[in-house]
């Protein structure tokens, strides 16, 4: 695996409707349950993340597991008005078939939101319709506490901006 030094968001990180789950650094090795990673313009997002510090205070990689994402085909950030301000952001997409769950995880680095939206294959006994399922996703980012301004959300690796007032 690769040498990473913490190139982005590699932390526990909120996940919709859970509880953030803290990094974990036992036995000289770093668990991090979810990561999204930004590099040279794409992104990717992993699960169990475990790391060790190398002599020169890079992290190696030992072990993690990247999770697909989701085709995601229409996007926006509605501004509700609303006090204190609230942002959504809208996503339409699909799933490669519907024995697939979405999982959504958010994070925030300055003005930048980083979203994914992954794919989790549901572990079924029956075989699976192979037929394209579309989904429509209502995703709060947390501009409550942040100035007015220029925000930018990079989602999936897409970049979109929106103002707030």
């Amino acid at each position: 695996m690769r040498n990473w030094m913490m190139p982005l968001a590699l932390a526990g990180l909120p996940v919709l409707g859970a509880q953030a789950q803290p990094a974990l650094f036992d036995d000289e090795v770093l668990t991090i349950k979810e990561a999204i990673v930004v590099e040279d313009g794409q992104t990717r997002y992993y699960q169990n993340v475990q790391m060790r510090i190398e002599n020169n205070g890079d992290f190696k990689v030992l072990d993690a597991v990247e999770k697909p994402l989701a085709t995601i085909t229409e996007k926006t950030v509605a501004i509700l008005e609303s006090n204190p301000v609230q942002a959504v952001l809208q996503v339409k997409g699909y799933k490669p078939t519907p024995c697939y769950e979405l999982h959504q995880a958010v994070t925030r680095e300055g003005d930048t939101f980083h979203v994914v939206v992954s794919l989790n294959v549901l572990q079924t006994l029956v075989a699976c319709v192979q037929v394209i399922d579309p989904f429509e996703l209502n995703i709060p980012l947390d501009v409550s506490t942040l100035p007015p301004g220029q925000y930018h959300v990079n989602l999936n690796g897409e970049t979109l901006d929106f103002q707030t007032n």
